[in-house]
């Protein structure tokens, strides 16, 4: 007897430390009455009385009546409670005042209470509120199964009554107390007539009362439980015969339309006739969309540059972009024509990287395009000589500039319906927008729906979309031969080593047709295939402090066209049971909830 009451005082003085605040200054509800009147119609009208006592609480307001509305129905549906507020009054100068909230979960809340105005002591508050779709139907009765006084109160409640009152006489009653799912009987649970009263004489902190009434079957309209489906990702996105059927046939058209409009808007323009024709143009300048396996039609080769040609235009000719080898290859262009020194500074220690000076000459700049005024001027605004490495993270904005003065040459010459870039930034915001309409479709479809599925293919489309902007830029008839003819020079320059006879006795061939080499990306075999051949060539516009070997130079302008290409493109840093029987206790019911203070 002794251990057994030194272990119930180890209890409580455990309860009385892990308590939180408002126990310590004790709060408490001294009263709960509820009246659940039963409407004719099935709905319910709730009145809770509740005297509740703040103490000594400092800061409170009023009090939070938090009521479930939404339970597990079974593995599919959740039960739904509308519920009503029908008005809220309170004594003793406490204010009244209250808002709804929805804070998730399904539960309502009410919150009573001024924020400008503190309470204290004991004061009244009387809540009214609506239930509809409450009853429960079986084959003999109508009943109500109600959580009168919820399980989640954190205060002690010093005495607690329910009264039902129903529309016909009474059958049976049931009434169950303690905490949640406790099967023991309230202290008082009767009925007369068409009223029922429960009591229990003192609730602790979590403890609630759940009454279940019984009326006779007809007594108020069938109820029928209001469900609502509880969403899944395997209902949101089922996969059946019809949604399958559904998001196929739209995946289909969905990647057939944008395959057919890449076919229409993307492909590029030739002239028609034989291959002279689609290079030089017919007569009656009639052309076509280039047949799809003739995209990569050759054409005789060519021993130079068509149309001289520099290498950055040429670039961007190919691959439908200006891009940072192809100022790369107009540096070293416009070195070669004198424009500009080289000047390579090996590297230091085990781990140093190599860097380059750049030293303008005092050729003047008459003869240059827009686009190699504009990176020359660019390289050096600072001065006549500048280091490769100083300009990281400050020439980025310059070389967009030398960029679009790419697109624009290219497009002035009349080589592309529209600037590649802009082509390419339309349709690839098309497919963003397509991309998000997608995601809000199937959103839509997959939260209230069982077809989120169907969705799918439209978010598809939009990243093929945003994939293949690449595709959409379409070169004009004119492009389309200037490219053929192109290609016929790459042949040459990639098969260097079968024309060495030509060009045995040309001065300097090799450092000429360097730039364009490197726009080919094939610096190596151009090097190797010089290396037989006994002509010195002119490479007074690159100072190398090693001597000249064809296969090591080709190395170092491969170095070049690396660093120069990530420096200059370099930025700064910058989520219903029954509740009779086996089947009730307490809490099982609808309602409850709990509350407190705020």
């Amino acid at each position: 007897m002794r251990r057994a009451a030194v272990v119930a005082l180890g209890l409580v003085a455990v309860f009385a430390l892990a308590a939180p605040v408002r126990a310590q200054v004790f709060e408490k509800v001294d009263r709960y009455d509820v009246e659940i009147v039963i409407e004719d119609d099935g709905a319910l009208t709730i009145t809770e009385t509740i005297r509740y006592d703040f103490g000594s609480a400092p800061d409170r307001h009023g009090i939070i009546r938090e009521i479930p509305t939404e339970f597990r129905y079974d593995d599919t549906y959740d039960r739904v409670y509308p519920l009503t507020v029908l008005s809220v009054t309170a004594s003793g100068g406490a204010s009244a005042d209250y808002a709804v909230e929805h804070p998730g979960g399904g539960i309502t809340s009410i919150k009573i209470g001024d924020p400008d105005r503190t309470t204290t002591g004991t004061h009244t508050y009387v809540i009214r509120y609506r239930v509809d779709a409450a009853l429960n139907g079986f084959p003999d009765h109508v009943e109500l199964y109600w959580n009168a006084i919820g399980d989640e109160w954190d205060v002690p409640i010093g005495g607690a009554s329910a009264t039902v009152r129903a529309p016909a006489p009474i059958q049976r009653i049931a009434c169950y107390t303690g905490y949640q799912g406790s099967v023991l009987p309230c202290e008082k649970a009767a009925s007369d007539g068409a009223t029922a009263r429960f009591a229990e004489k003192d609730l602790q902190p979590y403890e609630g009362m759940t009454v279940v009434v019984s009326l006779p079957k007809g007594a108020v309209p069938k109820p029928v439980a209001q469900l609502e489906e509880r969403w899944s990702p395997t209902r949101a996105f089922a996969v059946n015969r019809s949604t399958g059927a559904a998001s196929g046939g739209l995946l289909v058209l969905a990647v057939g339309g944008i395959g057919y409009l890449i076919w229409r808007t993307g492909r590029d323009r030739r002239w028609r006739g034989g291959q002279v024709d689609q290079v030089l143009g017919n007569p009656t300048d009639e052309s076509q969309s280039v047949p799809l396996l003739e995209g990569g039609a050759s054409a005789p080769v060519e021993f130079a540059p068509p149309e001289e040609l520099r290498p950055g235009q040429i670039g961007t000719l190919m691959d439908e972009r200006a891009n940072t080898l192809d100022v790369t290859a107009t540096i070293v262009d416009l070195a070669v024509r004198g424009y500009l020194l080289i000047q390579e500074i090996p590297k230091e220690g085990l781990f140093g990287k190599a860097d380059w000076t750049l030293i303008r000459l005092e050729k003047g700049d008459e003869d240059l395009l827009t686009y190699e005024r504009r990176l020359l001027n660019g390289l050096f605004q600072d001065g006549t000589e500048v280091t490769l490495s100083s300009l990281k993270s400050t020439f980025a904005k310059r070389l967009e500039g030398v960029e679009e003065s790419l697109y624009v040459d290219a497009v002035t010459r009349g080589w592309f319906i529209a600037r590649p870039d802009k082509v390419r930034t339309t349709w690839n915001r098309r497919g963003w927008l397509l991309l998000l309409a997608g995601l809000g479709l199937t959103f839509v479809l997959a939260r209230w729906t069982h077809w989120g599925l169907v969705g799918l293919p439209v978010i598809v489309a939009g990243l093929l979309l945003v994939w293949f902007d690449r595709l959409m830029p379409a070169r004009t008839p004119k492009g389309t031969a200037a490219l053929r003819r192109v290609r016929g020079f790459r042949t040459v320059i990639e098969t260097a080593e079968t024309h060495m006879s030509r060009w045995a006795e040309e001065e300097n061939v090799f450092t000429r047709f360097l730039p364009y080499a490197i726009v080919f990306g094939c610096t190596e075999k151009w090097a190797k295939a010089f290396e037989g051949l006994a002509r010195e060539q002119d490479t007074s516009w690159y100072l190398s402090p090693r001597p000249f070997i064809y296969t090591e130079f080709a190395d170092s302008m491969d170095g070049f066209a690396v660093s120069s290409g990530g420096m200059l493109a370099s930025v700064p840093a910058a989520s219903g049971s029954s509740g009779f029987g086996g089947g009730g206790f307490s809490g099982g019911g609808g309602g409850g909830g709990g509350g407190g203070s705020w």
